[in-house]
């Protein structure tokens, strides 16, 4: 367990933790200083380590990660309540190739199963890129395997042919088969969802999107989550950054298409702004004409 945890004085004006509600930077600020974080930002942290230190249910907490996960702040996978900050490693450069090599080897714990670990890789790659080859000892090849370096495009799949007519008794190849082309409804929503800052491979992605689809999910509901979440990015100015999802945790098991993406409403001061209730043109007795 750390002593302490560093946060910008910036977190207090920033956009995005002024769109979150109470609750929502509470939990931010305490991962950012929570004595079970790391130097990598991405760590496990159990329902019961939040329950006890803040003093909150299992439901607060979930609500908590929920509006987190939304506003691009953290992830977290569900199963194995592992997390991961995106912007931390931004925030807290490693100061040395001494700290940069331990924070490689926390890396490692990191189980590979989980989605979040090739996302935190990316950050890895970007933290680690300012020390000059051969300071790290060779444990940057931690990362290999873990996507491409951020930044770089993952390249796109070559144009299958047309496909001949089927013959009777033969059966249709399955898109999810290796060497077949994608179905023209995910090409569709993969146009239209969001750029990022960092990889975003096209091919977890589909399977993800086909995960969905073999649970009964219509392709229509998954596109209409795109477009909710391109909204609601657009409003944040947070399209294009680090901060968007991964495709295939946007399709992933915890079905973030299904959001509803509320846009912030703000007042003219910049902070989220206050409902107010129409006036009450009713006129009173006694004062009519």
């Amino acid at each position: 367990m750390r002593d302490y945890g560093k946060v910008n004085s910036s977190f207090w004006t920033s956009e995005s933790i002024r769109s979150l509600s109470d609750d929502g930077r509470m939990l931010s600020l305490y991962l950012l200083t929570s004595p079970h974080a790391n130097m990598t930002g991405c760590f496990r942290l159990p329902d019961g380590y939040v329950c006890e230190d803040l003093q909150w249910d299992k439901n607060r907490v979930s609500e908590g990660f929920e509006e987190l996960s939304r506003n691009g702040f953290a992830i977290r996978d569900k199963a194995t309540r592992w997390v991961l900050i995106p912007g931390y490693l931004e925030w807290n450069c490693f100061e040395n190739p001494n700290v940069a090599i331990a924070a490689l080897k926390l890396f490692r714990d990191v189980p590979d199963k989980i989605a979040i670990k090739s996302q935190l890789a990316d950050g890895m790659r970007q933290a680690i890129s300012r020390f000059e080859p051969g300071k790290l000892n060779g444990f940057e090849r931690v990362l290999e395997g873990f996507q491409t370096v951020v930044g770089t495009p993952e390249p796109e799949p070559e144009p299958e042919p047309e496909p001949d007519p089927i013959s009777p008794g033969s059966s249709p190849k399955k898109n999810d088969e290796p060497g077949g082309s994608y179905p023209v409804e995910f090409e569709l929503v993969w146009q239209e969802y969001p750029k990022r800052a960092g990889a975003n491979p096209k091919k977890s992605a589909f399977k993800a999107w086909n995960a969905r689809r073999r649970e009964g999910v219509l392709p229509g509901d998954m596109l209409d989550g795109v477009r909710r979440y391109v909204a609601y990015l657009g409003s944040t100015h947070k399209a294009g950054s680090e901060f968007v999802q991964q495709a295939a945790t946007f399709f992933g098991p915890d079905r973030h298409f299904e959001n509803h993406w509320d846009i912030p409403v703000r007042g003219g001061s910049g902070m989220p702004g206050i409902p107010v209730s129409p006036p009450d043109k009713t006129i009173p007795p006694g004062f009519r004409g």
